[in-house]
This record gives structure tokens, C-alpha cells and sequence, in this order.
């Protein structure tokens, strides 16, 4: 019983959060397959901002300087699968930023009340 009233009070935040996240990332394995054409690029950027600036911050600024290795950038073929970490983990990174800004509110809502309540 306790279950489903857990599952029924969540709603369909998470379905519409899995939802986002899968169809970011067979946008981003389509734009991989397809070569990168022109044009997805900004749309998949704006999609999933700004996620998949601070993915791509940590993947091209931070890892290397952590790893202690450089990028090798030599090899320009495209793969389906070059863009899925940046685009999808971008997607996740926007999911997990509005689940926090949702929780802090809630938290700040919840103590409003309480103090509210208490004088």
C-alpha cells in the first residue's frame, strides 16, 4: 500500500525525465550516424543547455588535467556514438539540476510553513 501511494504521489516526473533523456540521446546517436551534419549541432546544444556545457567543460578541460593526458583529436571521422556523452549526459546533468532546484524549494516551502505555523 505504501507503494503506491510513494509511486502515485511522484507522478510522471520520472517518465517525462526518462523520457527527455532517451529521446536527447537518439537525437545524439542519430547525429553521430548521420556524419554531424550542419545544424544539429545548435539545436542539440540548445535541447540540452546547459547540461552539455558543463559536460563538455568536464570532459575537455577537467578529465584531461586530472588524467594527465590530452585529447587526441587527429582522427576527424565521425561515429554514431562521439556525441552521446555530451548531448545525453547533458540531458542528465539538466535532469539532476531540476530535481535539485525542485527539492530546494520544496525543503524552503516546507520551513516557510513551519515557521509560519511556530509564531
Amino acid at each position: 500500500m505504501a507503494q503506491t501511494d510513494s509511486a502515485r504521489r511522484r507522478g510522471k516526473a520520472p517518465l517525462v525525465a526518462a523520457g527527455y533523456v532517451g529521446v536527447v540521446a537518439a537525437l545524439a546517436l542519430a547525429h553521430g550516424a548521420a556524419g554531424a551534419p550542419e545544424g544539429w549541432s545548435a539545436l542539440l546544444s540548445l535541447v540540452t543547455f546547459p547540461g552539455s556545457v558543463l559536460v563538455a567543460l568536464a570532459a575537455f578541460y577537467l578529465l584531461p588535467a586530472l588524467v594527465g593526458g590530452g585529447v587526441d583529436l587527429s582522427d576527424e571521422t565521425v561515429g554514431p556514438l562521439d556525441f552521446l556523452p555530451q548531448y545525453a549526459g547533458g540531458a542528465l546533468v539538466n535532469v539532476l539540476l531540476a530535481w535539485g532546484v525542485c527539492a530546494f524549494v520544496r525543503h524552503f516551502v516546507r520551513e516557510a510553513r513551519r515557521s509560519r505555523n511556530g509564531h
